[in-house]
């Protein structure tokens, strides 16, 4: 299967900060929008009055640049994130992947080959999700309960495979402005701050090309959410799904 580079998707990034702010928003409004026609797709968690936590999750990794730096973060702030892991890096870095779940944190499936289901026949998906699941259990001893497809991109026949097996697909409804090197820790924040709300799925990078300024950006963020009475918690979360924004 041609693998695909990594990344939410490149070409918005060729335009600079003004790129990552736009990609960043559709990002957010376009999936929340769509959220209606996404069955079996959880795109942020239900709440009831008063509830106030968020699901930060990380997508790419694991990789030596970049994750290491994400973990000692959140442990300063005592907080868990899912971690949507790509098999190949998976592969090369083995040592990553159980550090990831010994610190307490989630592991979810991201394909093995980081494959665009949108040019991939469903049996090759099939078989990109299933060794990224084998080699996550042979790993940690669980297999991954959820799964994000890579740039977002669904089909309908993947996700009833999915949900056959017991895998959540999961989206996100606010996506971080981190996609290229001219990522701002700055903008993040601002951005994050706009967007997230009760129940949020926060989708970001664990990549050494932005993981400079994805700590700055949470060093400032975590410490907020959580004086504010903000719980972060981990996927999956069983908690009904959320179909429409």
């Amino acid at each position: 299967m041609k693998r695909e580079p990594r990344g939410y998707g490149s070409k918005l990034s060729l335009f600079g900060k003004r790129g990552e702010v736009v990609r960043a928003f559709l990002g957010t409004h376009l999936v929340r929008s769509a959220a209606r026609f996404l069955h079996d797709c959880q795109l942020r968690h239900t709440t009831t009055p008063g509830q106030r936590f968020v699901t930060f999750s990380f997508d790419d990794g694991p990789d030596p640049e970049s994750t290491p730096y994400l973990l000692d973060l959140l442990d300063k702030y005592r907080v868990a994130a899912t971690f949507f892991l790509v098999g190949e890096q998976a592969a090369r870095h083995p040592e990553l992947v159980r550090e990831i779940a010994d610190r307490g944190h989630r592991l979810g499936n991201h394909t093995y080959h980081h494959a665009d289901l949108w040019r991939s026949s469903t049996p090759d998906a099939i078989r990109d999700l299933r060794a990224c699941s084998r080699l996550i259990d042979s790993l940690t001893g669980e297999m991954p309960q959820c799964w994000r497809p890579p740039y977002g991109h669904l089909t309908g026949p993947v996700m009833t495979w999915c949900r056959r097996q017991g895998i959540q697909t999961v989206l996100w409804d606010v996506l971080a402005p981190d996609a290229s090197p001219r990522a701002n820790a700055r903008h993040m924040v601002s951005s994050l701050e706009r967007r997230i709300r009760p129940g949020s799925i926060v989708a970001m990078r664990d990549s050494p090309v932005v993981v400079g300024q994805t700590t700055i950006a949470l060093e400032t963020l975590l410490p907020r959410l959580l004086l504010a009475g903000w719980e972060l918690e981990t996927l999956p979360r069983p908690t009904p799904l959320v179909r429409a924004a």
